[in-house]
């Protein structure tokens, strides 16, 4: 797993990191199974604003299968972490279950056809 953390209108702070970083455990250790079959890249955006205490926080996730993006913005960096995170481990699941479901559907004649 390859994890870029960048920061934009703030200096990098090693707490922040580390945190991002034990949070981010959550989406490894549920793309486990992918793990072998192809790499796998996160990218996180930490953003400060200068002008209020409204921060942001972005992730993209992009495996073989996956592209996912989460997105979320408060006041607290730390509470802002863990929201886009929880996003992004709900969005694993239903990708996950999304691909599940489509790899036991039979292939069918009219399946094919309406393609």
């Amino acid at each position: 797993m390859n994890t870029k953390i960048t920061f934009h209108n703030m200096p990098s702070s090693d707490p922040l990191e580390t945190h991002a970083r034990e949070k981010i455990k959550k989406c490894s250790e549920l793309l486990k199974d992918q793990a072998d079959r192809t790499p796998f890249f996160i990218e996180i955006w930490l953003k400060a604003n200068k002008q209020h205490p409204h921060h942001a926080a972005e992730i993209h996730l992009k495996t073989g299968s996956m592209n996912l993006h989460a997105h979320n913005e408060g006041p607290d960096m730390y509470v802002v972490i863990d929201t886009a995170i929880d996003k992004m481990v709900s969005l694993i699941k239903k990708e996950k279950a999304l691909l599940l479901d489509r790899s036991h559907k039979p292939d069918t004649e009219k399946k094919r056809f309406s393609r």
